[in-house]
């Protein structure tokens, strides 16, 4: 059913245009885990790429899985995040597109975000989003562990990470990023830069900033 089918459908059933849900996209290097508690079902041979939201707060737990070439040969390595989640707020209808902060092209790059994953998160209308991303000490379970009929350790504290996007969920899981609104045009605007990558500095990396900033005054 197309889209303007859809929507007539709506329509014919009463639902108003105030109802309607937010789509939420994310590339084929990310993977949904949970959206605010449930679940999100994946297989090996289909890749789940939007979910709906309706208006309000939501949390996502998501990963990073990619084949990235090696430098050296035609050789590929297979690099993974530990699963993270993404505190948003939906304030308006439409498509919100999540992607890696920077364009990801080699095996260095897909490393350093594994480790620490930075986002945009924009809408199509070029308005701000809202967003926190916050990292798990979640380990990805193995093609063994799924077989399992028990609970591997992995499996376990999955559990954990999909009770984290629970409304109203209170669970330690690691360093929250401050909240940041940022349009398209921020990246090219270094005040806004600074002060996002600012937030995302630890305390070491903001005194070492700190000291090379006097120095160079």
């Amino acid at each position: 059913m197309n889209k303007a089918s859809v929507l007539a459908a709506m329509i014919a059933g009463g639902m108003s245009f105030g109802s309607l849900a937010a789509e939420l996209t994310i590339p084929l290097s990310f993977e949904f885990i949970a959206v605010n508690g449930q679940e999100v079902k994946s297989n090996f041979f289909s890749h789940k790429d939007e979910i709906e939201l309706e208006k309000g707060q939501h949390t996502i737990a998501l990963v990073y899985k990619d084949l990235v070439e090696e430098p050296f040969g035609d050789g590929h390595q297979r690099v993974s995040s530990d699963p993270f989640l993404l505190h948003i707020t939906i304030d308006s209808d439409g498509e919100y597109k999540v992607r890696p902060h920077e364009v990801i092209r080699d095996l260095d790059q897909a490393k350093a975000f594994a480790q620490k994953p930075v986002l945009n998160v924009t809408q199509e209308n070029g308005q701000a989003v809202t967003y926190k991303v916050e990292m798990t000490s979640v380990k990805q379970e193995t093609l063994f562990d799924t077989l399992n009929k028990g609970l591997s350790p992995e499996q376990e504290a999955k559990k954990k990470v999909i009770a984290a996007t629970a409304p109203g969920a209170v669970v330690a899981t690691g360093a929250a990023q401050p909240s940041v609104n940022m349009k398209g045009d921020d990246v090219t605007n270094p005040q806004m830069m600074l002060k996002y990558w600012w937030q995302q500095a630890d305390e070491k990396t903001r005194k070492d900033f700190m000291s090379w900033a006097i120095q160079n005054m």
